[in-house]
């Protein structure tokens, strides 16, 4: 039997994340359910004493930043898990044909990785070069990147490293596939990689509430068009 740890194990023991993601469920929850239901809190009881809001727009002000602030907390305990996240979705885009194919039974590849690598890269790629790995990358808001690292010799800070924009290397039409199938791949993650779920979630739950208190009104009135009407 193994005991290795699986990244979805790490994400169940981690218990300063799980606490930092129920502060977080638990307040957007309940801006949720004032937003929807229209409910006003009269007051809390605390250890020491017990409090009476007269205020119901300063205690919605309070629920919002709260989340805002519990959203950066959760973020700090989170950030490892997203940069695994993001190097395990990229990997599984990259295995795609469009990126990247290999032929088992001769060194022939294909795929735009292939296509952008550097010509001394792809003339050394079966002779001097000792090491090759490549990444996709996001940059900006919509601008992508396949990063090729390459080696001669064991040394690994001697590494060499080119970054290609996809865009400006094959066009448009490379560069739409590229970015319809990362958001296939992000979207499906959500269904089949339980892991997605579990880090981001609470992140969507606090963007969510904060929108519903700022467009309560909008929402109360769709809720009631949705309602089944009762007929006397």
């Amino acid at each position: 039997m193994s005991n290795k740890i699986g990244f979805t194990d790490l994400i169940d023991l981690d218990e300063g994340l799980k606490a930092k993601r129920k502060l977080l469920t638990v307040t957007s929850i309940i801006l949720l359910a004032l937003s929807f239901t229209g409910a006003q809190v009269q007051e809390a009881n605390t250890f020491i004493l017990k409090l009476k809001f007269a205020n119901q727009n300063g205690l919605g002000i309070l629920f919002v930043l709260s989340i805002l602030f519990l959203m950066v907390r959760y973020y700090n305990y989170a950030k490892p898990y997203h940069d695994k996240l993001y190097e395990r979705w990229t990997k599984r885009l990259l295995s795609k044909p469009h990126f990247y194919s290999h032929c088992p039974h001769s060194d022939e590849d294909d795929g735009i990785v292939a296509d952008s690598r550097s010509s001394e890269l792809d003339a050394n790629m079966h002779q001097n070069v000792q090491r090759w790995d490549y990444s996709y990358k996001c940059g900006k808001p919509f601008v992508r990147y396949l990063v090729h690292v390459w080696g001669y010799n064991q040394h690994e800070d001697e590494d060499r490293m080119e970054q290609v924009n996809i865009y400006s290397r094959f066009g448009i039409k490379i560069y739409l596939v590229s970015i319809w199938l990362e958001a296939k791949e992000q979207f499906k993650s959500f269904f089949t990689h339980r892991e997605n779920l579990d880090i981001l979630a609470p992140y969507l739950l606090g963007i969510f509430a904060i929108a519903s208190y700022y467009f309560s009104a909008e929402l109360l009135k769709l809720l009631a068009l949705l309602s089944p009407t009762v007929s006397k």
